[in-house]
């Protein structure tokens, strides 16, 4: 062991050499320094997978980022950064992504990773429910409150959980046999999701707390937890119990003998199923999860082990069916990333992510010592009228009580009566969606400020974002250098090529023969009104010979016999297609049947390629112009800034 010690201590010592901090210094522009960090965010994001970490890979990058740091140098230069439009933008910008990021990275992706391990498991559990319509009125909701709390101390004084069912519970369907709702699995529909918590977090044999969802109250009591079931697509045969017909039991084992002896299980759907929805696709019913059908049919499916699998006969409430596995689906996607990407959506919508959001806020409240100033708020309230509650309102703008601060969070972040005033105004449609016979506008006035106090509470929660996540420091700089690389862009390259006449003139002089049109052909197409070959031969016979005027005038005496069509097209063109490319080379006749006519043409001039005129190139012109200018641009920003790498730290990147 002690001739091991040495050899430990010079691999940690290896390790500590090699090891590649984030704060390490890569590259300087102009003295600035740009770290490994901030070149590792940047290269990742926009090289995806093909971020490999190749000293290839790693050059080409660089070099990019380098150019781009230059612009940005020169963009600073010009104090691009103090216009005032652009720092408006930028920070409406920051208030939308600080947003966003706080509620994703605080509430957002704590609930999926919730539902993520919710999803892999299935739970029974019975429940003694108040029945309370959603739209009841809040006294309703308090009375139902109250019984159920009654229900709960009953139970923790030793009332059996079932004889409370029986006695209180006004779910008809299960107040019978205990309160059991059967197996449940994550996630719970709209309005459902309290019972999903409570399903989760309440221990085996345990009763909940009282639990409120969009039909009532209930107490519920954990009873079995199983691996979930996911999700399994399976095709069936079913035969409908009716007296008028042949034993139906009969007739599904007859067809199972027959699915033993090899019968196709498709084809026998389609001749016999009675589930007139899936017998013309072999019985596949759509995949489905616990709790869609019958117990029996949906254990039997579950039931079989492997794809292609086939149950006995099982019977319903609908009648006789035989099931046939056609793939099972993992309750959970095959990795987070797509799991989150399918289920994030949902989630936002949910009231579970209100209710997040709700906790967040009290969170950050609590950590920041936020206070109201409430007796300043009631002399407020007391001045308001019935005028608040209208488009009218108007607060005195000389009221000396409205510069008081009426928000404190942290140390220094804080909001006046005067900024709460100022966001009531804004929100008009807040302060009139309340019904006026059932509240005041205290009341009012109370809830606006809930409202506001969130927003306060939050905008101060943003501020500290950047110190809290490294990747929405580097989001930020990103989009802040964008928009400079953008404006410094414009100036240098985009406007002086579409405005510079002069210098757009004297580069496609130089170089004009980068902008060559197509070689191209003047060609004449006959239509001759007749189907007497004989004609047609004769008038081709002449066409070859003289010119189209000739050829008209000979044939057109009497009647018009033959038609013609001149254009100049490139070679590419199509009506090219069994013409020799030579001055006075005609096609073959045809008959056009849709028109009884015949056709030919004939190719009378070549026009050999030329350079475009300005006019005709002055797309592509002006794109290789601005190319032109960025290149030399970017050559005088490289003798004005000065670039350097750090090759011992680019080379610890390199895999």
């Amino acid at each position: 062991m002690k001739n091991f010690i040495p050899l430990i201590i010079s691999l940690i010592a290896c390790i500590g050499l090699n090891a590649q901090s984030d704060t390490d210094v890569l590259m300087t522009v102009n003295g600035k320094n740009i770290t490994v960090g901030e070149f590792r965010y940047i290269y990742e994001k926009n090289n995806g997978k093909e971020a490999d970490y190749t000293k290839k890979s790693l050059v080409e990058y660089l070099d990019l980022y380098a150019k781009f740091k230059l612009k940005v140098e020169r963009a600073k230069e010009l104090k691009i950064d103090t216009i005032q439009s652009l720092k408006d933008e930028l920070a409406g910008y920051k208030n939308q992504l600080a947003n966003s990021y706080l509620m994703d990275k605080e509430i957002t992706d704590q609930l999926v990773k919730d539902l993520y391990k919710r999803v892999t498991e299935d739970v029974r559990f019975s429940h003694i429910m108040i029945s309370i319509n959603e739209k009841s009125s809040p006294r309703e909701w308090e009375e139902g409150l109250l019984r159920i709390k009654k229900i709960k101390e009953e139970i923790e004084s030793g009332k059996p959980f079932e004889a409370a069912v029986k006695e209180y519970s006004e779910d008809k369907a299960t107040k019978e046999k205990g309160g059991d709702l059967g197996f449940f699995t994550a996630m719970m529909p709209l309005g459902f999701s309290e019972l999903e918590q409570a399903m989760y977090g309440t221990p085996m044999g345990k009763v909940s707390a009282p639990i409120k969802t969009k039909i009532g109250y209930h107490l519920i009591k954990i009873s079995e937890k199983r691996p979930a079931r996911g999700l399994i697509e399976v095709a069936h045969i079913l035969i409908r119990k009716d007296d008028a017909k042949s034993d139906p039991k009969l007739k599904i084992e007859e067809l199972y003998s027959k699915l033993k002896s090899g019968a196709d299980f498709s084809q026998l759907a389609m001749e016999n199923s009675e589930d007139a929805q899936t017998a013309k696709s072999g019985g596949i019913l759509k995949p489905f999860g616990i709790g869609t059908y019958e117990a029996k049919f949906e254990d039997a499916a579950f039931a079989m082990i492997s794809d292609g699998d086939i149950s006995g006969p099982i019977e319903t409430k609908s009648g006789w069916h035989i099931l046939k596995r056609i793939k099972k689906i993992s309750p959970q996607a095959d990795n987070y990333i797509q799991f989150k990407k399918i289920n994030e959506g949902r989630i936002k919508k949910d009231e579970r992510y209100e209710n997040a959001r709700k906790s967040l806020i009290d969170d950050i409240k609590k950590r920041n010592g936020f206070k109201e100033d409430s007796t300043l708020f009631d002399k407020f309230k007391a001045t308001l009228g019935e005028d608040f509650l209208t488009y009218k309102w108007n607060a005195e703008a000389s009221d000396p009580m409205l510069s008081n601060t009426l928000i404190f969070i942290g140390n220094n972040a804080h909001a006046s009566l005067k900024d709460f005033i100022d966001y009531a105004k804004k929100n008009t449609r807040s302060r009139l969606k309340f019904d006026k016979t059932q509240t005041t506008p205290g009341a009012v006035a109370d809830e606006l400020l809930k409202e506001f106090a969130a927003e306060k509470t939050i905008q101060f929660e943003q501020a500290s974002l950047e110190s809290k996540y490294p990747d929405f420091k580097s989001l930020l700089r990103e989009y802040d250098e964008g928009i400079l690389l953008f404006e410094a862009t414009k100036l240098a390259v985009w406007d002086k090529a579409n405005q510079d006449s002069i210098g757009l003139e004297k580069y496609y002089s130089e170089n004009k023969q980068n902008y060559m049109s197509d070689e191209k052909g003047r060609i004449i197409s006959y239509v001759v009104n007749s189907t007497d070959v004989k004609f047609v031969e004769k008038v081709m016979k002449e066409a070859k010979q003289k010119e189209v005027g000739e050829v008209l005038k000979k044939f057109n005496k009497k009647e018009v016999k033959v038609i013609s069509q001149e254009e100049t097209l490139e070679k590419a063109n199509t009506k090219f297609g069994g013409l020799e490319w030579k001055t006075g080379a005609m096609s073959k006749y045809e008959l056009n049947s849709k028109i009884n006519v015949y056709q030919f043409r004939k190719l009378v001039e070549i026009l050999p390629s030329r350079p475009k005129t300005l006019k005709e190139a002055k797309g592509y012109v002006v794109a290789d112009y601005q190319e032109y200018l960025e290149k030399q641009w970017v050559e005088e920003l490289k003798k004005s800034y000065p670039i350097h790498i750090n090759d011992a730290v680019l080379n610890k990147l390199i895999k």
